[in-house]
């Protein structure tokens, strides 16, 4: 359970810095850019998770590396098609 936190968590820092990245074209979309973060945070872990590095019962330093990564794509992904 603390691992999926720790992901959430990463999720939620990357979705706030990229938010504040692009604070000019942000048209309220905070909770949205928050949001897909955590998603792709989740996703990560996962990922981690089948790779066989991470678990989502304990914090696992390679799972939140693979989190923030995870949540770095979607936001990334999430902004070629938003187009913002």
């Amino acid at each position: 359970m603390i691992g999926v936190i720790s992901w959430l968590a990463c999720g939620l820092i990357v979705g706030y810095f990229v938010s504040r990245l692009i604070s000019a074209q942000n048209k309220g979309l905070f909770f949205l850019t928050l949001s897909v973060g955590c998603a792709g945070a989740i996703v990560g872990g996962m990922c981690a998770q089948i790779v066989a590095v991470g678990s989502s019962a304990t914090f696992s330093f390679y799972a939140v590396i693979f989190a923030l990564v995870g949540a770095a794509l979607a936001l990334f992904g999430y902004r070629r098609v938003v187009g913002v």
